[in-house]
């Protein structure tokens, strides 16, 4: 009678006799890693049938997240790991997000664990790496370290390269949140007075001076009196502003990364309307008038494809880092206020808002933060004051004096 052939993908059984000349049985699987395109084995020996039988039975149990055929951990280099990795994410997610794993993998993961197998790294090895670290880096820096690292070693795991992720336990230092900087009044109206007047740019006076002079003042306007992001503000585009109603719809954000400069959604990735006043709706009005003569001006010089509110006398985008560098600064500097950054301008609208009682759902739309709860944590010393004025209200609220004192004259009707 022919022997009956075991069904594929469960292994085969044989005998085999080792070094000291003792009889093994042996349990053996092959299982193809379509990463790699090879055959990866597995094999389990024992002395008797029935000891290898609870041997693979057991194995199997231990790895049955995959079916009857367990995953077998990949002969994979970190470094081959890492390609393939970042290959696969490409149009996934933002050219940002990509920009920024590359950068931490290049600078940090390849150069200590690149030549390493993924499936030998060890929790202690990245603990070790971490704590070496905290004598060069701030904690946040090391926090993003790690989290970028998580990411790369999650998707390993959830691909079935490694069991488990190595980095996900590590202990990093705890990252102390700084305290939100909150300009005062007559801080932010030294600000605006500056930006307007001009005083931080040359004495000349040419038209490209007086164009970043108009463009520099509307754009901090804009950040005080809306609470935009920086990049949302830089990626304004001229369809995107409705004057008459005094309303903006938020599109782009200006993303500047080595070759992928340009527009690209919002943070969160979600379109919102933001609301200006009329009078900051009048200036921008002024500006694109400003705008269209200047450009008409140095038609041929001045181009402007993509429409953007806000560009260098040229037409070109106005980076970040070139305002800063160029404009923002040297308003500080004769504002008295170094140390401040642009970011500070948002938070001051925020904690404005909410201090004069604006509803945190509404300053939480207004400046498009993924949930209110954000909102809540992020201006809970403002929120405090409020409660504090609250308080003060009731305290001074004739109603409940009035109760008080109908309280006290029925005791002194009881007593009579």
């Amino acid at each position: 009678m022919a022997k009956t052939r075991r069904p594929r993908g469960t292994g085969s059984y044989d005998k085999i006799i080792d070094k000291k000349g003792n009889v093994l049985y042996r349990w053996r699987i092959g299982i193809y890693d379509s990463i790699t395109q090879k055959t990866a084995y597995k094999s389990i020996k024992a002395k008797s049938q029935a000891e290898l039988e609870e041997k693979v039975t057991a194995w199997k149990e231990e790895n049955a997240d995959f079916g009857n055929v367990p995953s077998l951990p990949q002969r994979l280099t970190v470094e081959r790991w890492v390609e393939i990795w970042l290959h696969s994410i490409q149009g996934k997610l933002s050219a940002g997000s990509v920009y920024r794993y590359k950068g931490t993998i290049n600078r940090h993961l390849l150069p200590n664990f690149g030549k390493r197998w993924i499936n030998q790294l060890r929790p202690l090895d990245f603990q070790m790496y971490f704590d070496g670290l905290l004598k060069e880096m701030t904690p946040s820096t090391i926090k993003t370290l790690r989290a970028h690292f998580c990411v790369c070693f999650e998707a390993a795991v959830r691909l079935g390269v490694i069991s488990k992720n190595p980095v996900r336990r590590i202990i990093v230092p705890k990252v102390r949140r700084p305290k939100l900087k909150i300009l005062e009044d007559d801080e932010v109206n030294r600000l605006l007075a500056v930006a307007k007047n001009g005083d931080y740019l040359p004495p000349t006076r040419t038209d490209s001076d007086d164009f970043m002079r108009k463009r520099n003042y509307l754009i901090v306007l804009l950040a005080v009196a809306s609470g935009m992001r920086e990049g949302e503000i830089l990626g304004l585009t001229w369809p995107c502003i409705d004057e008459s109603s005094a309303k903006i719809v938020v599109k782009h954000s200006l993303q500047n990364l080595p070759h992928a400069r340009g527009l690209k959604s919002p943070k969160n990735g979600k379109t919102r309307i933001v609301v200006i006043p009329e009078y900051v709706a009048h200036e921008i009005n002024e500006w694109r008038k400003f705008q269209a003569d200047y450009a008409e001006r140095y038609k041929g010089l001045y181009k402007n494809p993509d429409s953007l509110v806000f560009t260098k006398p040229q037409g070109d985008f106005v980076t970040a880092a070139h305002f800063y560098e160029w404009d923002f600064r040297f308003m500080l500097s004769q504002a008295n206020l170094l140390g401040t950054r642009f970011h500070d301008l948002r938070h001051y609208f925020a904690s404005s808002a909410l201090a004069r009682g604006v509803s945190v759902m509404a300053v939480s739309e207004q400046l498009g933060h993924s949930s209110i709860n954000f909102t809540f944590e992020r201006y809970v010393h403002v929120l405090q004051k409020s409660r504090d004025e609250l308080k003060k209200m009731l305290d001074a609220n004739p109603l409940f004096k009035a109760a008080e004192a109908v309280g006290e004259g029925r005791e002194q009707e009881k007593t009579g």
